[in-house]
């Protein structure tokens, strides 16, 4: 049998999902996008029309956070 990568694991989170899994909010998730905060947010990457946070990503932004 093949190896499958389970559909109840995600790789990529939305914004509201992203603000859940970090404790962030979404207005600054959104902010920090379009530099508008004086913090840095979080990594994220376009899928299509989509604005997505990966996993990765948000661990290692967690892991090392960013100097006001």
């Amino acid at each position: 049998m093949k190896d499958a990568i389970s559909p109840h694991v995600a790789r990529a989170l939305s914004t509201p999902a992203a603000a859940i899994y970090t404790s962030l909010s979404e207005s600054f998730l959104e902010k920090a996008r379009i530099n508008m905060t004086k913090t840095p947010g979080p990594k994220f990457t376009k899928l299509g029309w989509r604005v997505v946070y990966l996993l990765e990503d948000l661990d290692h932004y967690l892991e090392n956070p960013p100097s006001a």
